[in-house]
């Protein structure tokens, strides 16, 4: 039951979570969640109800009182995991700032940084702190001039002032990026933990969604406590903190530690190769888990080859460890003082010691969830012995679950946490279904061998497809070679790399230069690896696919959900129910039957880049056309093909490729991009603004004014585009899109209404509102986001004229106007088509 019990209070604090900001706490339940005392009387109603909850059938034989009782303890449970998540949510947002700040601070650093702060190599510094001393940094300014300026202090009432000294004691993300700063900020070269800095900051809330990769930015801060970012303009250091408490001391130590060995492996760091500077790396995170070193391409391989879970510290490395201290004290113990076993029994012994060294190896490698799981589950085994508990292994895995989630519900947004628990259950089952039977003695050293082969292999083969609804839903795609590399790359790091570095980890404050020698046999395998993966999975097989996509929404996932949920959880219900949400699936990856014109802007890490995917739904099949635009952006980045492709993946795309992409701005920028497009999906044909060198793995076609492509129900034609005039201002590819079926839209965009096509349309219930299509109406879009007058000057002098290229309202067709805020006004070709609502697609 208490699988079932977690489960519940999962979905609950989740969905309270996510839904909190979209409520106003009133000003009594703030005051009463703010109250001191509430924290610890929560916990003993939460100690008095589990136990009530689980020991009830022990001290009572009678049934309806069993039920009774567990079920009143159920609902209090339950209800305290509600007061739980609100209080934990109220102690973050009432220091969290509502608007950009510029502000002065004290910054006290108690945990070494997420990245290293490098003029050289040009890297990004990252650093969890917490302020103090909070002052304005122009006391004349309201925060909010930062946004305005040109505003006058008198325009702003005293009481918007926002109140800084409600931050106090934050918990921000200090950040600085050596590219673009204009101050010296030497000092964060040297900053480690217990560092004071006095810095000055523009204070940012931290922005809500996912990124384009499907990172949620605001849920991983969220996580790890943090308020507030705050990007560094100026930082002095100024001191060094002290302790208030004997605990405080100790983690501040242990963080010392982990930053003496990241200056250790960084000492001579510019003069590495890259690929043994990143071997160096790994054996550093496998050590410490700091992976502040590890760059963005060894993550990508890593991710590729399926085994990203081996970066981080797992609850094998701490219990690695505290199996071999707990086996090194109780020889000496067997061999020196035996006597103490008269007093104390050789396991409470041993479990002593496999609890402490875990709890300070897993504080010491940064208190992560597997590692926390396997310190809780040490000792929830030393107290199910201790006191003789009538409870099963999962039981207590599930309480210790519960447990965490009630010290911070935050970590319910952690994937490590569902990667890190349904592993676990899923190895239990799997332990609890797969016996071996045979005796293993009859078969020879040949049969053994094959024996212990085809268990790993069906040991991983479970994991992976059991695992495989959890990882999409948390990571939207999986890689297909992760059931190949984890065969060899498990028991590798296991059995060979782990051990190596945490002997050297030992040894290191001992003798440094064996530390030193057993390190670079870590980190010549490391190099290997990555040698072998490099050249296997993205050079001799780059056209092999590697990533499996899930072509459903939410539904889906939560469908494949129940499939994990009924297959490790205890058999309450049975199991033929399995083909429900089998079958729900099937149905679920059936192409869309109603015709309609759907389209989807796709976000970008990339700010001013603006990228449509437009597929019509129609009676003979189906189309999709990639629409880009350039609306000032600098540079893209390094991966920003392979977002895009996975973008285009979760949507379905892949199956049949796309008709075509069009690049209507004459810019240069996108032509590699749509290069590493084409070798990940099929692309029909490129349209590219503007006269520019002709790509290898595809062919270009200039867009030019006229050109068109055409099926039934489906037009795209190109309104502008004179590629032949030495003049990038009149080569830009404005275009237009016939549809015979309604439009719906998806994205964030702003939207204005044309007041004359408003009267126009206002009476008729068949057309489209914000993103709900129409059932009656057909569609007909302009998209143009060109800044220069020139061009639709151009187009009114030649084309006005030209029935093949006007621009003019149809009878039957909802007009609409997509363009940007910079764009030129294009007036005549707006009064021709009376668009009945403009989209800015640079919102």
């Amino acid at each position: 039951m208490a699988a079932w019990l977690f489960a519940i209070v999962s979905l609950v604090v989740l969905v309270l979570l996510g839904s909190v900001e979209q409520f106003i706490i009133g000003e009594g339940l703030s005051a009463w969640l703010s109250v001191a005392w509430l924290a610890p009387l929560l916990s003993v109603a939460l100690v008095v109800s589990l136990l009530l909850w689980l020991f009830t059938p022990v001290v009572s034989r009678h049934r309806a009182y069993i039920l009774s009782l567990q079920m009143v303890s159920f609902v209090a449970i339950v209800a305290l995991f509600v007061i739980k998540s609100l209080y934990a949510y109220h102690q973050l947002e009432r220091q969290t700032p509502q608007s950009r700040t510029l502000i002065n601070a004290t910054a006290t650093i108690y945990q070494i940084s997420d990245s290293v702060y490098d003029k050289v190599l040009a890297t990004p510094f990252r650093q969890v702190a917490v302020l103090s001393n909070i002052e304005p940094l122009n006391p004349k300014q309201n925060s909010r001039l930062i946004h305005n300026p040109f505003a006058n202090d008198d325009d702003f009432a005293a009481g918007q002032a926002v109140d800084l000294q409600s931050f106090e004691g934050m918990t921000v993300l200090l950040t600085a990026d050596p590219k673009f700063a204009k101050s010296d900020l030497q000092a964060l070269e040297s900053a480690q933990p217990a560092s004071i800095l006095q810095v000055q900051l523009l204070l940012e809330p931290i922005k809500d969604g996912a990124l384009a990769s499907g990172f949620d930015n605001k849920a991983w801060l969220r996580t790890r406590q943090v308020q507030a970012t705050a990007q560094i303009l100026a930082a002095t250091h100024i001191g060094t903190a002290q302790a208030d408490t004997w605990a405080q001391q100790f983690r501040l130590q242990l963080e010392r530690l982990r930053w003496q060995l990241r200056q250790h492996f960084y000492k001579n760091w510019h003069t590495l190769d890259g690929k043994q500077a990143q071997a160096r790396a790994v054996t550093l995170s496998l050590l410490t888990g700091d992976r502040a070193l590890i760059d963005r391409d060894t993550k990508d391989l890593y991710q590729l080859a399926g085994i990203s879970h081996l970066l981080a510290i797992s609850g094998t490395h701490v219990l690695f460890l505290a199996i071999v201290l707990a086996a090194m004290i109780t020889a000496i113990t067997d061999r020196f003082a035996l006597l103490i076993y008269q007093k104390i029994p050789r396991w409470q012994i041993r479990m002593a010691i496999m609890v402490a060294a875990a709890l300070i190896y897993a504080v010491f490698t940064g208190f992560e969830v597997p590692a926390v799981r396997t310190v809780y589950m040490l000792m929830a085994a030393w107290l199910i012995r201790y006191f003789a508990l009538p409870t099963s292994i999962i039981s207590a895995l599930f309480v210790v679950a519960l447990l965490m989630v009630w010290a911070d519900p935050y970590v319910l947004w952690q994937a490590g946490f569902w990667l890190s628990f349904v592993a676990v259950v899923l190895l239990i089952r799997y332990e609890n279904s797969h016996v071996q039977a045979a005796d293993l003695h009859i078969y020879g050293w040949l049969g053994r061998l094959w024996q212990k082969l085809s268990a790993t292999v069906s040991l991983q083969l479970w994991l992976f497809l059991t695992m495989l609804p959890v990882s999409i839903l948390l990571f939207g795609k999986v890689s297909l070679w992760g059931l190949l590399v984890n065969l060899f790359a498990i028991g590798l790091f296991g059995f060979v790399v782990v051990p190596i570095n945490l002997l050297a980890g030992v040894v290191f404050w001992v003798s440094p230069w064996l530390a030193d020698l057993l390190w670079s046999i870590s980190v010549a395998i490391l190099y290997g690896l990555h040698q072998s993966l490099s050249v296997t999975l993205t050079t001799k097989l780059p056209a092999v696919s590697a990533w499996l996509y899930a072509p459903f929404g939410m539904a889906g996932f939560v469908l494949a959900f129940l499939l994990v949920i009924w297959l490790i959880l205890p058999k309450v219900l049975p199991r033929f129910l399995l083909l429900l949400p089998i079958m729900a699936l099937i149905f679920l990856t059936k192409p869309v039957k109603n015709p309609r014109l759907e389209i989807v802007s796709l976000p970008s890490d990339t700010p001013n880049v603006s990228q449509l995917l437009l597929t019509q739904y129609g009676k003979d099949g189906t189309s999709h056309w990639l629409i880009l635009n350039d609306l000032g952006v600098k540079s893209l980045r390094k991966n920003h093909a392979q977002i895009l492709t996975d973008q285009l993946y979760r949507r379905g795309v892949a199956a049949m490729g796309l008709d075509g992409v069009i690049v209507q701005t004459p810019s240069d920028i996108f032509i590699p991009m749509v290069g590493q497009l084409a070798d990940n999906l099929p692309i029909s044909r490129y349209w590219q603004a503007g006269n520019h060198q002709q790509l290898v793995s595809i062919r270009q076609q200039s867009c030019r004014a006229g050109m068109a492509w055409q099926q039934e129900g489906f037009v795209i034609r190109a309104l502008t585009g004179w590629s032949e005039i030495n003049d990038e201002r009149v080569q830009y590819c404005a275009i237009e899109v016939l549809s015979d079926y309604p439009f719906s839209w998806q994205g964030n965009a702003a939207q204005t209404t044309e007041a004359d096509a408003v009267d126009d349309w206002a009476d008729d219930d068949s057309q489209p509102s914000d993103s709900k299509p129409s059932t009656k109406a057909k569609s007909q879009l302009v998209i143009s986001t060109s800044a220069e007058p020139l061009l639709w000057q151009l187009w009114q002098s030649l084309c006005v004229s030209n029935n093949r290229l006007d621009v003019l309202a149809k009878e039957g067709y909802y007009p609409v106007w997509l363009t940007s805020w910079r764009a030129d006004e294009a007036t005549v070709a707006k009064q021709r088509l009376s668009p009945a609502k403009i989209y800015m697609l640079d919102e």
